[in-house]
């Protein structure tokens, strides 16, 4: 096995190869530690006109490859395509995509007339480039999984979150969906908090980021809040969600998102909401402009080193997901 990482994705491997050297001397027999594991010599070079051209530094004739990088960008598509071509041309034996987070997964249906299917589109083009299978987390769809012509190992974003709050012992807890989309994965962190109560919010979407109005369908009057939901863009939905509970009666609201895209005014809506934290996961590196004390940021490195633990030793990964 080796593992690369992407232009996006280098602290994040970094970290990952830190947990895996743990598992690994965990497990070794007899205390003999195997060969450390780092990440791979990979550089990414680009020319004046900005194309990308990857070049391995060290042979994978024959190896498992796992390249972590997440697709937030189409940079980082087109670096991921042609990495995943330079080492099948290198003679690997599978290569591994670990995107953490994994672009156009809202775009897994025609809502709108004469529109695209973005992420049909990537599952075909990476699949077509060469790639042996996907590791990824949340997935704004499940059904996604079904654009691969290869293995999808989706891993429960959930589980990145559950010990932050039961840490802070957070009492008369209410987890909320915002839509009707995030009903499944919100119930699912309910199992985690028996006590806990659920309630979801309906929303009725004029166009992408812009809502026509929602209402609350539950009781959150004396209750703490959790949002729970699989992304986090510009904020605007998600502040006007804490509002509305606000004003239903919750003693607090946090967000937990496991994908902070934080786009456009994100920042400065997350700054002046009522939200008392945001939680998001590193699947997609922050970019903090200045320092933002509601913004919290836990990383995936452990269920994704874990996993990949589990796939290299043949060991479950559902185990790891279930909660």
């Amino acid at each position: 096995m080796k593992i690369f990482s992407g232009s996006s994705s280098q602290e994040l491997t970094n970290q990952i190869c830190v947990i895996l050297n743990k598992e690994q001397k965990r497990f070794s027999s007899m205390g003999i530690v195997e060969q450390e594991i780092i990440p791979g010599k990979l550089k990414i070079d680009k020319f004046s006109d900005g194309e990308i051209l990857p070049l391995f530094q060290e042979s994978v004739r024959d190896e498992d490859v796992f390249f972590v990088q997440t697709t937030n960008s189409s940079d980082n598509i087109m670096e991921t395509l042609l990495v995943i071509d330079a080492a099948k041309r290198s003679g690997c034996k599978s290569f591994t995509l670990v995107a953490p987070f994994q672009a156009y997964s809202r775009q897994d249906k025609t809502d709108h007339l004469r529109s695209s299917i973005g992420s049909k589109v990537l599952a075909d083009v990476l699949t077509t480039a060469g790639m042996t299978r996907v590791m990824t987390i949340d997935l704004h769809a499940s059904a996604i999984q079904g654009f691969y012509n290869v293995p999808v190992i989706h891993l429960n974003g959930n589980k990145i979150f559950i010990d932050y709050i039961k840490e802070h012992q957070i009492e008369d807890l209410t987890i909320v969906a915002p839509d009707q989309g995030a009903v499944k994965r919100a119930s699912d962190f309910c199992k985690a908090f028996p006590e806990s109560t659920f309630a979801m919010i309906n929303k009725k979407r004029i166009k992408p980021n812009e809502i026509h109005s929602m209402e609350l369908v539950g009781d959150v009057t004396g209750r703490n809040v959790v949002i729970v939901d699989d992304m986090a863009d510009t904020l605007g939905t998600m502040c006007k969600a804490a509002e509305l509970l606000m004003e239903k009666g919750a003693k607090s609201v946090r967000a937990i998102a496991t994908h902070g895209i934080l786009s456009g005014k994100a920042y400065t809506n997350l700054e002046s909401s009522v939200l008392t934290e945001l939680l998001v996961s590193d699947s997609i590196p922050a970019k903090l402009l200045w320092p933002m004390p509601k913004l919290k940021v836990i990383s995936c490195d452990n269920i994704i080193a874990r996993s990949i633990w589990g796939l290299v030793n043949k060991k479950s990964i559902h185990e790891l997901n279930s909660i």
